[in-house]
């Protein structure tokens, strides 16, 4: 199977929206698991009103002990829809503090009868954080960048190292924004392969957030998008294969809070309430599975 690691050099260019997309775009017939391994911690699980009781730091806890790649679904939830995900962290130091704990880890989910797309986020100097163990697994690592003339520098200055840790695996440069240069510039001055540009879809971004509905999501430009990036990386429809490796998933959280109503208080999140006011919500789910909701 095949693991796909999403990155930036520097700045929020979409990271965990656009790995969020091409989770739930991944083509029919196969498995996938959308993965946080951002440094900075996780997104999802505060996205979407969830208590986080498995995810990275119950599976670092596993992995002091045996783990096999099967085991690695016990520590995971779905989002609605049915994507299944491992959610991260909740910050940097948490993320420092087990980095040991990230090599058998990335060899368990390198495993897994099942693709992953893993959100690594803003490199950190060294690719510390367990960004490390991640690349090395990765099959294809995408790096989103602006097309600015900052980002392009940085990304110049970042390649090096970069190019060093893939070891000769495959590596994609994508734009976000909707100013810049154009990819061909960018190709020939980094001399890197510049992939098809993320496009600036705020409705879509919003409904993978949980902040609001969207009939038919994945007719948006932004999971066309991902589509196109899944079959621009050489990931190809399979017979439909039954659910048996992904059973241990518990069933997708419930939706959180309707974009047309008044957000609750932060203290009120930030107290986790058991459950939070549902709403119908556009399902982020992968392939077959997707029913987009009136």
């Amino acid at each position: 199977m095949t693991v796909v690691a999403l990155a930036s050099v520097k700045g929020s260019p979409g990271v965990t929206t656009a790995a969020t997309a091409l989770a739930a775009a991944w083509p029919a017939g196969r498995h996938v698991l959308l993965v946080e391994a951002d440094p900075f911690g996780g997104d999802l699980a505060a996205r979407y009103g969830s208590t986080v009781t498995g995810g990275l730091a119950s599976l670092f806890a596993a992995a002091r002990r045996t783990l096999t790649p099967d085991a690695v679904w016990a520590h995971t939830q779905r989002l609605p829809g049915g994507l299944p995900v491992l959610f991260g962290l909740t910050g940097v130091r948490q993320a420092m503090a087990n980095e040991n704990a990230w090599p058998p880890v990335a060899q368990a989910l390198a495993g897994l009868d099942a693709d992953v797309v893993a959100d690594v986020g803003r490199l950190l100097p060294g690719f510390a954080g367990g960004v490390g163990a991640v690349l090395e697994v990765a099959d294809v690592l995408v790096v989103l960048s602006q097309s600015t003339l900052e980002s392009i520098v940085h990304l110049r200055d970042a390649l090096p190292g970069i190019l060093a840790r893939m070891g000769g695996r495959r590596l994609l440069v994508v734009r976000t924004g909707s100013d810049g240069y154009p990819a061909d510039d960018i190709a020939r001055t980094l001399d890197v392969t510049v992939g098809l540009a993320m496009p600036d879809d705020a409705a879509a971004a919003a409904a993978l957030g949980n902040r609001r509905s969207v009939k038919k999501l994945e007719r948006t430009r932004l999971l066309r998008w991902a589509a196109a990036l899944a079959a621009e990386l050489g990931i190809d429809e399979l017979p439909v294969t039954s659910s048996a490796t992904t059973d241990a998933v518990p069933e997708a959280l419930p939706s959180g809070v309707a974009f047309d109503e008044p957000l609750p208080a932060i203290d009120e999140l930030m107290a986790r309430p058991p459950e939070l006011p549902s709403a119908e919500r556009s399902p982020v789910g992968a392939g077959s599975k997707w029913e987009a909701r009136p």
